[in-house]
């Protein structure tokens, strides 16, 4: 009788599949990568007169209730009167109200503003989740 074969067949590995994943792995990379593109390295002159102009004025209301012009301690209407005085030379106007600061303040604040005809006022704000 003859016998069975004690040998056994090894198993292949295809390893197609795989090799096609590695090909579309390298074309989205090629893809997607940022080509530097031509032109040309220009080294411009600095200036601080555009870098002032274009920072924010700042108005802060601290927990406390302590309105901060620019990092100074002053009164409600000094501050209305500076962010005003900024804002006529085209100085942007940002308020930054902490999150426990008297809300009579920062709403006295954008009143004044309002009369003084400053109709643009950035309110700042903290990424992140809400409370």
């Amino acid at each position: 009788m003859k016998g069975f074969s004690s040998r056994r067949a090894s198993p292949d590995l295809d390893i197609t599949p795989l090799i096609d994943i590695l090909f579309m792995l390298i074309l989205f990379f090629v893809l997607a990568a940022t080509f530097d593109r031509g032109g040309l390295s220009v080294d411009l002159p600095r200036g601080t007169a555009q870098e002032a102009q274009n920072r924010p004025f700042t108005l802060t209301v601290t927990p406390e209730g302590t309105i901060l012009a620019e990092g100074t301690p002053v009164a409600p209407g000094e501050a209305v009167r500076r962010a005003a005085e900024a804002a006529g030379t085209g100085r942007p106007v940002a308020l930054a109200g902490d999150r426990k600061a008297p809300y009579g303040v920062v709403a006295e604040l954008l009143d004044g503003l309002r009369v003084q005809g400053v109709r643009a006022v950035g309110l700042l704000t903290r990424t992140g989740k809400a409370p």
